[in-house]
């Protein structure tokens, strides 16, 4: 076994044994996520509140789904943390949709840092693997939409947060799939 194979290995015990299949599900539901976020866009901010909030949750459930199927410890600890926050910024969206423009963008901005930190956090857990650039990838992508959100960038319009929260859950749906589909390493038996 070489040295590239070991941290193969060592990566892969960072995903629960068996369970990668919900993360393809989860992927595919945040895509679905992304492509909502596009085609429905809140024409109000009382709107944004509470679809953001539901689609917070939903996210939220996603994750957590995600994070208790798939990871191990202590990477299942901070996904556990990444989802819980997704969820109570999601309940506090939906159950105060006035709160206004600023307030949303910042409680999105905080979730998307949230979901950025711990896809970063996996990243690096990962890296021998293929799926370690999609996840750095969506990680990415989420903290540059918490940036912009955060500070005001594009205008806080309906439509703009729509965009944001859509690119956010599209990179954050491959980089699960990815992470999906990722494969063990082939078996190498002793030459005779």
């Amino acid at each position: 076994m070489t040295t590239g194979d070991g941290l193969h290995l060592h990566a892969l015990a960072h995903l629960h044994p068996d369970r990668r299949r919900p993360a393809l599900a989860a992927g595919a539901g945040m895509l679905i996520l992304a492509v909502a976020a596009m085609l429905f866009p809140a024409a109000a901010i009382r709107v944004i509140g509470a679809a953001s909030g539901w689609l917070l949750w939903f996210a939220g459930a996603l994750m957590l789904g995600v994070g208790l199927l798939t990871f191990s410890g202590a990477l299942r600890g901070l996904a556990i943390g990444a989802a819980l926050a997704a969820v109570g910024l999601g309940a506090f969206l939906t159950f105060n949709p006035t709160v206004g423009a600023l307030a949303a963008a910042l409680v999105l901005a905080a979730a998307l840092v949230a979901d950025g930190s711990f896809q970063l956090a996996a990243a690096l857990h990962l890296r021998p693997l293929a799926a370690w650039r999609w996840l750095l990838a969506s990680a990415a992508t989420s903290l540059v939409a918490a940036l912009l959100l955060a500070a005001g960038l594009p205008m806080r319009t309906p439509q703009a947060v729509a965009m944001l929260l859509a690119a956010a859950f599209a990179s954050t749906g491959l980089a699960l799939i990815a992470t999906g589909l990722v494969r063990t390493a082939p078996r190498r038996d002793a030459a005779p």
